[in-house]
């Protein structure tokens, strides 16, 4: 797939999107030209019917993504949230795909790379994972959007002493406190990420897109997106997905769902 940027790749195989950070001189420090293609790259897995589920990660065996490049952090090519089309969107945004999001994490997540691994619904890293956010070390405040889906994950404690100190963690304390789903070995993250992706490909898109804005609504707290997430409930019920998963269960069959 042409992103538009060399160091933001995407490709589409077997009902999975794939999106790759390649910037790994850098450990995948994310520029501004990388977010503007994030989003051409959202909009069009969004609408492609063919993709189920998504796997975000980073190029090369070192990082997932380090953060933002901050030689552009320092020129104004990325903006603080409140600058203009080159700033990095909040989380839930930044992979509004409206389909199943895993994070394989591997190396550094650091600073931006835990807010792309927030904007995840599920987070897998290997055990050399190291996560941090070092915003107060570089005198700036983490996005609200981003505290917001770290305090759901972690609790407000945790929360306040990653943000506060600033300091690294390992993938067992990110396991411990919840900011990750699983921890595996680096030779086997690929294969368990992919296992896991193909088996949320195989089940019903409209349950995923009723269950993933159920999730958001809950995390949030916006009473205004509740009427959403009914219909989105009502759209599964009310589907030929929901028939056929019905009758697959009384034929002892695997159902073939497809979207409607």
């Amino acid at each position: 797939m042409d992103t538009g940027c060399e160091q933001l790749r995407a490709a589409v195989a077997d009902g999975v999107g794939t999106i790759v950070f390649d910037n790994p001189e850098k450990h995948n420090a994310m520029t501004g030209d990388m977010l503007a293609a994030l989003g051409r790259v959202t909009a069009a897995f969004a609408r492609d019917p063919d993709v189920r589920v998504v796997i975000v990660r980073g190029a090369g065996d070192r990082a997932f993504v380090s953060g933002a490049d901050i030689n552009q952090l320092g020129s104004g090519a990325i903006s603080t949230p409140e600058g203009g089309a080159s700033a990095p969107a909040p989380p839930r945004r930044m992979l509004a795909v409206g389909k199943p999001v895993l994070a394989l994490i591997h190396g550094y997540c650091i600073g931006g790379g835990v807010m792309v691994a927030l904007a995840a619904d599920v987070r897998i890293c290997a055990e050399d994972a190291q996560f941090g956010i070092p915003a107060a070390k570089l005198g700036v405040g983490y996005p609200h959007e981003a505290t917001t889906t770290l305090v759901a994950l972690v609790g407000p404690g945790h929360a306040a002493e990653i943000l506060f100190s600033g300091r690294r963690i390992d993938a067992p304390e990110a396991l411990r406190i919840g900011l990750v789903n699983h921890v595996v070995p680096k030779n086997g993250l690929e294969e368990f990420v992919h296992d896991l992706a193909l088996a949320i490909a195989d089940n019903a898109p409209l349950s995923h897109v009723a269950h993933q804005r159920s999730i958001h609504a809950a995390v949030t707290g916006d009473s205004s997106e509740r009427t959403g997430v009914d219909e989105a409930i009502a759209a599964a019920w009310n589907s030929a997905d929901f028939r056929e998963g019905a009758s697959a269960f009384l034929e002892r069959r695997t159902p073939k769902f497809e979207g409607h």
